[in-house]
């Protein structure tokens, strides 16, 4: 379980990031409520993706790791090109940093095997909720 939260914290910290070199060097020319606004709904439609994404892989649904993924590269190809605006480089260097270990974290073998072990718990889900459909026990409330 440790791999869970570590991953959700390092797409935090990823996310948060990118959106503020995104705020300080993309939008840096623009005016500061648009500047404010565009990053801070950015950063937030990606966090929902990726809780959304994360809950389906802890569901079963191992395929959605990929969203993970795409999250991931997402923030360290919008990060990457603003070393041309000369931002800070403590910042600039965690930007980079964090997707690089998300992405680290998501190919380990800890996280793979939590994968597959979702993808058992969910089989045998589906086998009980199947036996119980046929004897006419189930209800889904």
């Amino acid at each position: 379980m440790p791999v869970i939260g570590a991953d959700i914290l390092v797409a935090c910290t990823s996310i948060g990031l990118t959106a503020i070199l995104t705020m300080l060097t993309y939008l840096s020319t623009s005016p500061i409520g648009f500047a404010t606004k565009t990053s801070f709904f950015g950063a937030t439609g990606l966090g929902a993706v990726f809780a959304l994404a994360k809950y389906e892989v802890l569901y079963g649904r191992i395929h959605w790791v990929w969203l993970n993924m795409a999250i991931y590269l997402i923030c360290l190809l919008v990060s990457l090109p603003a070393i041309a605006y000369r931002p800070n480089a403590y910042l600039y260097s965690m930007a980079l940093l964090s997707p690089l270990i998300g992405l680290l974290i998501l190919n380990s073998k800890r996280c793979r095997e939590l994968r597959h072990k979702m993808l058992e718990i969910r089989h045998k889900r589906e086998a009980i909720i199947a036996t119980l459909k046929k004897q006419g026990r189930w209800k889904w409330w």
